[in-house]
Formats: C-alpha cells, sequence, structure tokens
C-alpha cells in the first residue's frame, strides 16, 4: 500500500497522470479477465484442480497488483509471473483458455521497464506457455495430451501482441514526458521573469536540465569548452552509464558559434562510450560565452526528443543572462555620474544609508566643493570644465582608500563616505584632499588652478545618516566662510549654560 499512499489516494482509485491511468487500466482488465475464467475453469475441473486453478488466478491478481502498486517490476516478479501462467496453462482445460490471461498480462508488462526487458519477459511467457502445455496431463483430472498445436501456434500472435503493446507503451511514455518537460520548460520561464541575479539564473538553469533529464531516461547532456586539441567539459548532466572523461579529443567544435545558432550535430566514440550506446549528439552554441557549448544527445529516439526541450532551456538561461547584464548595466549607468565615472548622488545616498543601518558603525562623510570653479567655466568654456571635473575626480579617487566611496554630488561639488575612519585620520585624508586638488590641472587652453573646501563630519553614536550628511555640509560651508582652500571638521555646539 506504500505505492498507493505515496499518491495521495486509495490504491484502487484512478490516477491522473496518462502513464500511470493506463497501468491501473491494463492491472484491472488482468484481474477483471482472470476472474471471468473462474466460471468455466470451475466447470470442468474436479475439485483438486479447481483449487489449484483459484490458488494461481489469486496469486497472478495479487503478483500484478504488487507491481501496480510499486511502480516497477523485478527479476522475482517476472519469474513468478512466468511460472503461474505455466501453471495457469497446465491447470486449465482445455489449455487455450489461459490465453484469456496471458495477453492482459502481456498487456499489462509492457507499460514498465525497458523494451529488452519487456520481450524477455514475453520470452518467458512463451516458455511457461509450452511447459505448461507440457504438464496438462500431470493435472488431475485431465485425460489425454495438452493442445500443443494451438499454444505453439500461438506463439507468433502473442510476439506480436507484446511487440504491439510495447509501441503503444512507448508512445504513452514520450507523450507523459513530453509533457512534464513542458511543464518544467513553462516553471523555468515563470521562475526567469522573476529575477535578474546571475547565479539564480544558473541554479534555475541546472535545475530545469536536471529535471528534464530526470522525467527523459537515456538523456545526457554536458557543458564544455571548444579548444583547438577537442573540448574540455566544464558540466555533465544526465544519463551517464560510464564515466565522461574531462577532455574530449574527438569533439572539435570553433571557438565561435555559427551565425544562424542552430544545433550543429556531431558523432564522438567519447560520447557514445560514457553513454553506453551510441547516441545521437548534437552542440548548441552558449551565446552568452564565446567558445562554450552545450551537448546533448540519446541512444534512442524516444529520448532523443528530450534534446529540444534541453535546448529551450539553455536558450531560456542564455536569454536571461543577457538581460541580466542589460539590467545590470542599467543600474550601473543610473548610479554613475556620466561625466566623471564616479558614483552619482543616488548611490552616494544609499550607501551612506546602508553604512548608518548599523547603529556601532563609525563613518566619516566629508563635502568637497571646488572654489573658483565658475571662473574656469566662463573663461575657457564648458569643454575645459568639464576637463577640470574629471581630473579632480580622478585626484580624489586616487586619495580615498580601497573601501571608501567618492561621489559627484552635481556641478562641482563631491562627497566621500570614509568607512572605518574617525578622528584626525579622516582630517588627514581630507588635507590631502585640499592639497591635491591645489596642484595645476592642465586643460585645452593651458593649465588652471583651483581650491577645494572640504568638510567633514564623524558619526557620532544615535546620529542616521541624513544628520552626518546636514553636519558635513554646515563644516563645508564653514571652510568656505575661512577663506576657501581648506578643511573644517564639524563640532557640536556647546550648550550655554
Amino acid at each position: 500500500m506504500v505505492g498507493g499512499r505515496a499518491r495521495g489516494r486509495r490504491w484502487w482509485a484512478r490516477p491522473e497522470e496518462l502513464v500511470e491511468q493506463t497501468r491501473w487500466l491494463f492491472c484491472g482488465l488482468g484481474v477483471l479477465s482472470a476472474l471471468l475464467l473462474l466460471p468455466a475453469i470451475l466447470r470442468t475441473a474436479v475439485p483438486a484442480t479447481a483449487l489449484m486453478s483459484c490458488a494461481t488466478i489469486a496469486a497472478l491478481s495479487l503478483l500484478w497488483i504488487r507491481r501496480y502498486l510499486a511502480r516497477r517490476t523485478s527479476v522475482a516478479g517476472d519469474l513468478g509471473e512466468a511460472a503461474l501462467l505455466a501453471a495457469a496453462v497446465a491447470l486449465c482445460d482445455p489449455s487455450p483458455i489461459a490465453l484469456g490471461i496471458v495477453f492482459p498480462s502481456l498487456w499489462f508488462r509492457s507499460v514498465y521497464g525497458t523494451t529488452r526487458q519487456v520481450f524477455a519477459q514475453c520470452v518467458l511467457v512463451v516458455v511457461g506457455m509450452i511447459v505448461g502445455v507440457g504438464l496438462w496431463d500431470v493435472a488431475p483430472g485431465h485425460v489425454g495430451r495438452g493442445d500443443v498445436g494451438t499454444m505453439v501456434g500461438c506463439v507468433p500472435l502473442v510476439l506480436a501482441t507484446m511487440a504491439g503493446a510495447r509501441h503503444l507503451a512507448k508512445a504513452l511514455f514520450a507523450r507523459e514526458q513530453g509533457q512534464r518537460r513542458d511543464a518544467v520548460l513553462s516553471e523555468l520561464g515563470r521562475a526567469l521573469l522573476t529575477t535578474t541575479d546571475r547565479a539564480m539564473i544558473v541554479e534555475l538553469g541546472e535545475r530545469a536540465a536536471r529535471e528534464v533529464s530526470d522525467v527523459t531516461p537515456g538523456l545526457a547532456t554536458s557543458l564544455v569548452r571548444a579548444t583547438p586539441a577537442g573540448a574540455a567539459v566544464l558540466t555533465a548532466i544526465g544519463t551517464w552509464e560510464g564515466s565522461l572523461p574531462a577532455f574530449l579529443p574527438d569533439v572539435l567544435l570553433p571557438a565561435d558559434p555559427p551565425a544562424d545558432g542552430r544545433p550543429r550535430p556531431l558523432t564522438s566514440a567519447a560520447l557514445d562510450a560514457a553513454a553506453g550506446r551510441r547516441g545521437r549528439w548534437v552542440a548548441i552554441a552558449d551565446p552568452t560565452r564565446s567558445g562554450n557549448w552545450l551537448i546533448a544527445g540519446a541512444p534512442d529516439r524516444f529520448a532523443a526528443e528530450g534534446v529540444p526541450a534541453v535546448g529551450t532551456a539553455f536558450t531560456q538561461v542564455a536569454l536571461a543572462l543577457i538581460n541580466s547584464d542589460a539590467h545590470r548595466a542599467l543600474s550601473e549607468q543610473a548610479r554613475t555620474d556620466a561625466l566623471t565615472g564616479l558614483a552619482n548622488r543616488a548611490a552616494f545616498t544609499e550607501a551612506i544609508e546602508e553604512a548608518a543601518a548599523d547603529p556601532a558603525a563609525r563613518f566619516s562623510v566629508a563635502f568637497v566643493d571646488l572654489d573658483d570653479f565658475k571662473g574656469v567655466n566662463d573663461e575657457r568654456g564648458h569643454a575645459a570644465g568639464d576637463e577640470l571635473l574629471r581630473t579632480v575626480a580622478a585626484r580624489l579617487s586616487g586619495v580615498v582608500r580601497g573601501g571608501d566611496l567618492c561621489a559627484r554630488l552635481g556641478g562641482d561639488e563631491f562627497a566621500l563616505l570614509l568607512r572605518g575612519v574617525h578622528g584626525p585620520d579622516a582630517a588627514g585624508l581630507a588635507e590631502r584632499l585640499v592639497e591635491s586638488v591645489a596642484q595645476p590641472v592642465p586643460v585645452t587652453g593651458g593649465p588652471v588652478r583651483v581650491g577645494a573646501s572640504v568638510g567633514v563630519a564623524h558619526r557620532e553614536p544615535g546620529e542616521d545618516a541624513e544628520q552626518v550628511v546636514q553636519h558635513a555640509d554646515v563644516a563645508m560651508y564653514a571652510a568656505k566662510a575661512a577663506g576657501k582652500n581648506r578643511v573644517r571638521v564639524y563640532s557640536a555646539p556647546v550648550p550655554a549654560p
């Protein structure tokens, strides 16, 4: 009953999945066919034979139900089924009556396991039929010999029935696999619409590839890197019976993808060996990274139908990564000053609010306003003013440390977020800023000089970002009022007694 409970319903209830519905139907038809044979068996059999026939039919029915609940079969189950069918042939009078349960048994067995396993079981059933008819005269109440001719004559029909049943079963498997692959791709598409994070996109893509491989037995995929000597394997997903080597010398792929973007058919003994059988392989170029290719393939036609699904997932992920890069570029552009390449006012505000979110964080803010910049703009023109701003921005960036943030707020105003710097260290850094800016700046028409008034504020316990910014602004205006080209550090006014 474990299998039935795992599906969250009573075991005899009709399932929703197409393949499970077929298995449920074939199991029910097998049991029903066996029960419908009982009146004919009991009418002609002696008590001992009738009892053994009832036991055989009951054992067959339980075996079929067990197979349905387990959703798989086993070698022991196949051997047991063949032996019970042989017993049914030996006990029925006439023996061809047993064909009424042989054929439902074949149909039910066709929807489990591989094609090779199904036909191996078919051979076992045929052997069981022949053995059973040979033992027919041993059963109590049987006189003469079993109908060997009829049973042997039915062997081609048994084989044809199994071939037809297996073909239909594989078509059912392919259809259900296609539906499940479509569901995976649909879910991947929805998930990719909700994120622009590269790591998450890659994780979603790998998960989808594994899910497609899980629902498509035999499908094998690998991400490789093209080199002049072959393909270097980066990742491998799916059904690889052997060990996929780290390098495939017989897979030669161009570094640049084809212009049409279509999958490229290829043959590879190394891939065939790792897959366990000769496969139908294609290579799909990675549009996001030159030289990277996705190799996908399968050893049979039905598994090969999963290759387009893997290719679609690969393309979806590639497009999402391209979109992520574009989104990140736009985000960086929205946070960057176009003239100087420094962070802009929005990025500076976000950074200082993030720093102030930690009540224990110690940092300082420096506001820098260029002195006499308007004169350069008026005398030399805006082009020279832009050259001056770019040079000053480079000098400011050269003075601050790697973990600090230098931003242009607009016009000739700059701001610095000095993380972990407090007291004299921050004031000393501001003095170096003033000295650096005061050096002559080469611009069109000859060098110019400007100064810098710098106001510094240290974050005190309990202060928020807005307060620190206001204090730095006050200190900067104090520096200008004191004669420009100098530094002032904000100090809280002393309360009147």
